[in-house]
């Protein structure tokens, strides 16, 4: 993975906050994988994470069951 692709994501994310269950998996699923790069000892894993954790400040509902 590479950080042009965790920025897509994160943009994919925004544009798909109207619906929140999507959105809210796809969050889910983003943090699993910068985990994975981070483990993996990717060298741009930091600016991965720093970069998805702008997710956040996304505003759409995040419910757990």
């Amino acid at each position: 993975m590479k950080l042009t692709e965790v920025k897509d994501m994160v943009r994919n994310i925004n544009d798909c906050k109207g619906d929140f269950e999507m959105a809210h998996e796809m969050e889910d699923d983003l943090y699993k994988d910068i985990l994975k790069e981070v483990v993996a000892g990717n060298p741009e894993a930091q600016l991965m994470a720093r970069e998805a954790l702008k997710t956040k400040q996304i505003d759409f509902a995040r419910y757990c069951a």
